[in-house]
């Protein structure tokens, strides 16, 4: 054994100078602080990679020799798909067709899942990392793993001509894909965090899965998200990097039977909790109905504010303390002593709440239901649940395969979203049909008034009372004032936040705007198809006839006036200002007409910023133009709507 080394630990000390001094300075005395350690070297190689983890105490090092790793015994850890071109392969669940994405219970079998994709469901499920969630996280992005993903490997293949047709160095473990497992980021700044991946879905290299048996993964999902097992997968950290060797190098205790019972039931507490929290979330695959929007018809927005961040602290608490509770038992199954536990808390101080949600304000609760309106107009969102005429269905199990629509969306007995001439007539709303509203008072296709209509069937003859109280907390003078308005007070930008997700931008409520704002026309991008832009052409030119009449209307009764006086004065005010809105309105119907006469067929495969970009002069966002003029330049040949263009002649350069 050679001799002892002696080390100083400062990190958690803002002045390191001042403590180093200090404690070369007990030494010298013969003293020694919490910030000296010492010990062999030989002993840092009971640890995977020999880390210098001098800061622990043996029995922690020892751990790594004594006890069996998580890689056997039938569990095991893998890295899953890297597609080489997430823009041509990837896209966020809301964006493609619901039918073309797999789906299945229970007792659907990985194999069952693999047939699909070459039946027609080219898009499934993909966990690719993403920010710290322990225990749950929505699985938002869809993979194209059309034909057992034929279209990811060629392209590979052809990318990378060196693998010589072996995509399985890139494209890896796909054995592995649609089982059930525990997922994590590679990286994130708030540490380690495990969280369910369920069946039918497909994991990314940067959201490598763990697996084991299936009855077993709440069980491992608490122990791998405990205190103690976070220590010792950190104690191996060299890279900052949560790879999957680290996780399949990590030390597993013997687990009792009593124990497994009580992890499993506190695993299910957390995540249920983190699920009904994050089920208020219209982007998630959980989405009922905002809190704001439950169907009580009492208090004001502001009332529902303070008791939704009341439930959010209540449930916060309850975490930490299942999260104590699991810490607890795994510190006895590891036989971690009371100064190593001390220790490991000190290191775990800091760690956030395992629910990571922050306290919400009555703006965003405000923005929520009026982005939920939207949505139940357009017959996306089924409102008999605000007006509890339907009940909330109970969770499903957490490893169970997604639902290709949330369980607030208005949809059939197959679990798709109904069209609008499918829904019965007894329904309580009207639902527009051809997804296409227009910022028009008096028409009746106005988003204002069919909002109103939404606040009417929720709140009844208080929806005036609320209307005003939402204008007051989003600081604008009108709900048209909020929809009309495309900067970072408006509904756009809030809409244009809320469905971006992991650099994926998909908005689905795509604003038509004219150059000072008069007028606009929304379009709702799920139900696009190739008469969409010529309907909304329909819309603006009848606007545009009506706007001339009223022209005609008002110089005639200047013609009838004489001279002077305050009417003419007034009559010639009103004029100048019809024919500038008439102005702006034929440059509103010449960008679209520009638009629609491209002829080009939306193909949801493409996604939103592909099949926006023809758009790009009347939508108030850069990205468009920024996607049009590389289509233009031959940049998605792969896509739908560039083999289109090609067709056209519209490529400048291939």
């Amino acid at each position: 054994m050679g001799e002892g080394c002696t080390f100083i630990r400062l990190l958690a000390d803002e002045d390191k100078g001042a403590a180093l001094a200090e404690s070369i300075g007990a030494l010298r005395g013969g003293e020694r602080t919490s910030r000296v350690f010492s010990l062999e070297p030989e002993k840092f190689s009971m640890v995977p990679g020999s880390p210098f983890a001098y800061w622990v105490s043996d029995r922690i090092r020892r751990l790594f020799v004594d006890l069996p790793q998580f890689e056997g015994e039938g569990r095991t850890a893998k890295q899953g798909l890297a597609t080489a071109d997430d823009p041509r392969f990837v896209r966020a669940w809301w964006e493609v067709n619901p039918a073309r994405i797999v789906t299945g219970t229970e007792k659907t079998t990985p194999e069952e899942f693999k047939a699909q994709t070459c039946a027609g469901k080219k898009w499934a499920p993909f966990a690719k990392g993403g920010e710290y969630s322990p225990y749950y996280a929505d699985i938002h992005l869809v993979v194209n793993w059309r034909n057992d993903g034929e279209e990811v490997k060629d392209w590979i293949c052809s990318r990378y001509p060196y693998l010589k047709g072996n995509w399985g160095w890139v494209v890896k473990n796909t054995d592995y894909y649609f089982q059930p497992g525990l997922t994590w980021p590679l990286r994130t700044q708030l540490g380690f965090n495990m969280r369910q991946f369920p069946a039918g879905a497909i994991f990314g290299h940067k959201g490598p899965v763990a697996f084991g048996n299936e009855g077993d993964l709440p069980i491992y999902l608490s122990i791998l998200n405990s205190s103690v097992v976070s220590s010792l997968i950190s104690l191996q950290m060299t890279f900052g990097s949560y790879e999957v060797g680290v996780i399949q190098r990590t030390p597993l205790s013997p687990i009792s039977q009593p124990a497994r019972k009580e992890l499993k039931n506190l695993t299910l507490q957390i995540v249920d909790l983190k699920r009904n929290i994050y089920g208020n979330d219209e982007t998630t695959r959980l989405f009922v109905l905002p809190s704001i929007a439950a169907p009580n018809g009492s208090g004001t927005l502001t009332e529902h504010a303070v008791l939704l961040n009341t439930e959010i602290s209540t449930a916060s608490v309850d975490a930490e303390e299942i999260q104590h509770q699991i810490d607890s038992i795994t510190f006895d199954l590891y036989d971690i002593d009371n100064r190593d536990r001390k220790a490991i808390k000190e290191a775990f101080c800091d760690c956030p709440s395992p629910l990571t949600t922050p306290p919400t304000d009555s703006s965003s609760l405000t923005v929520d239901l009026l982005s939920y309106a939207f949505g139940a107009i357009l017959g996306r969102w089924d409102i008999c649940y605000a007006t509890g005429e339907r009940q909330p269905p109970e969770l499903p199990d957490p490893f169970a395969p997604l639902p290709v629509c949330s369980p607030g969306m208005l949809q059939g007995a197959d679990g798709l979203p109904l069209e609008p001439r499918e829904i019965q007539g007894d329904y309580p709303l009207a639902v527009d049909p051809d997804g296409i509203l227009v910022d028009d008072e008096g028409h009746p296709d106005d988003i204002i008034a069919r909002i109103r209509d939404v606040l009417a069937l929720i709140w009844g003859d208080r929806a005036d009372a609320i209307e005003k109280e939402a204008c007051e907390i989003l600081g604008v003078r009108s709900l048209r004032d909020y929809f009309r308005k495309p900067g970072a007070s408006g509904f756009w930008n809030d809409h244009l936040k809320r469905y971006s997700k992991s650099r994926r931008k998909a908005p689905i409520y795509w604003l038509l705007q004219s150059a000072k704002k008069n007028y606009g026309i929304w379009i709702y991008y799920p139900r696009m198809d190739g008469d969409t832009l010529y309907k909304a052409l329909r819309y603006a030119k009848d606007k545009l006839a009506m706007e001339e009449r009223r022209l005609d209307d008002l110089q005639k009764e200047r013609e009838q006036s004489g001279t002077g006086g305050a009417v003419v004065k007034r009559l010639e005010k009103e004029i100048d200002g019809q024919a500038a809105l008439i102005s702006e309105l034929h440059d509103f119907v010449e960008k679209l007409e520009r638009a629609a006469n491209l002829d080009l067929i939306p193909e949801h495969d493409d996604g939103v910023v592909l099949t926006i970009a023809p758009l790009r002069e009347l939508v108030p966002w850069n990205e468009p133009k920024k996607y049009w003029d590389e289509l233009i330049e031959g940049k998605y040949e792969w896509s739908s709507i560039g083999k289109q263009l090609a067709e056209k002649g519209q490529i400048t350069r291939s």
